[in-house]
């Protein structure tokens, strides 16, 4: 009996071990994720960047699967394949003589955090998609069709027909009237309105029109979103003392497809909000600046956030949340030092 007692006593502090271990473990794990969450959204010194409607080439963010990729090839031997029940190809200056305009659109990586870097606004010189694909569809029925985007580095992704067909979606060959640097897309690449970067392929070569309803991309066979839809945000770009003792904030915001409304900037952390100056053209897929004078009435440290709404007031998301899978949302914060 008594080594039966023993046994029994040792699988009981054992037990008694294990549930520690667990409680341990499982309070270990949502602290790491709470303090994961402070460092991801807490209130950061401001960057204090020049605030610009247009991005420089050089400036302009990139996010490559392979970011030492350089397409090996030259204009005038470049082709572009399209795919549909018409197939044809076109040439470089075949692709430049087609109906063109200049396009103001931003670019935002899907993993941007709440007033990061990764966006950026051009200007860029591009022909209408729809055509394009109308000349390959020929008599295809429309319903349940994907548009899929080859490009040369092997990355791929896929869209409805309809938002390929969007009249905000084009080819674009020039960006900020240079042709396209390398980094971005020569000879060239899609520009998709209202979704992330992450959907729309540089250095393209092949646009194919597939039956295939549920035809998933590069990133979307990783786990990100599908659809993709831009989350609107407001960016803090400075706060530069003036020599009247007043404060210049400015910043950028966006709001996808739709036109941006109103930006609102708070200066003791949300407790109250006032109206900014939009000082860009307000465009669709595009992003505006804004500016606002702010006078404080102590010394000391400030924490500073900015909001967005679109035409039709319908305001971002406040609620924080990481970019995986579908981008982040949230207020972006900054910490001004008076």
């Amino acid at each position: 009996m008594a080594l039966f007692d023993s046994i029994n006593q040792l699988n009981t502090e054992r037990r008694r071990t294990n549930r520690r271990r667990f409680l341990l473990g499982g309070i270990g794990a949502i602290l790491s994720y709470f303090g994961y969450r402070w460092y991801y959204f807490r209130a950061r010194a401001i960057a204090n960047r020049v605030t610009k409607f247009l991005t420089p080439n050089h400036e302009f963010y990139a996010v490559s699967i392979d970011e030492g990729f350089r397409p090996n090839v030259k204009q005038d031997e470049w082709r572009l394949e399209i795919v549909g029940q018409n197939s044809f190809t076109l040439s470089y200056d075949e692709l430049l003589k087609l109906p063109s305009a200049n396009v103001h659109k931003t670019f935002i990586c899907v993993g941007n955090e709440p007033g990061g870097p990764a966006m950026g606004n051009a200007v860029w010189t591009a022909t209408p998609l729809a055509p394009i694909l109308e000349k390959a569809l020929g008599a295809m029925p429309r319903a349940n069709l994907r548009v899929v985007f080859h490009a040369l580095d092997g990355f791929y992704s896929s869209v409805p027909l309809e938002l390929a067909m969007n009249s905000l979606s084009w080819i674009a060959y020039h960006m900020n009237g240079e042709p396209l640097p390398v980094k971005h897309g020569l000879p060239a690449r899609v520009l998709l309105p209202g979704i992330y970067g992450m959907k729309q392929p540089r250095w393209l070569n092949k646009i194919e029109i597939t039956k295939t309803p549920w035809f998933k991309g590069y990133w979307e066979t990783r786990g990100y979103c599908d659809e993709c839809k831009i989350k609107m945000t407001a960016r803090l770009d400075s706060a530069r003392q003036q020599k009247d003792s007043t404060w210049l904030v400015t910043g950028v915001a966006l709001c996808g497809t739709e036109t941006v409304g109103t930006v609102e900037v708070s200066f003791d952390n949300g407790e109250t909000w006032q109206a900014a100056t939009i000082t860009s053209e307000k465009l669709p897929d595009a992003w505006v600046t804004w500016q606002i004078n702010w006078k404080p009435e102590t010394k000391g440290e400030y924490v500073l956030s900015a909001r967005v709404a679109d035409t039709t007031g319908k305001r971002q998301i406040e609620r924080n949340s990481t970019s995986f899978p579908s981008g982040s949302t949230g207020l972006h914060r900054t910490t001004v030092t008076v």
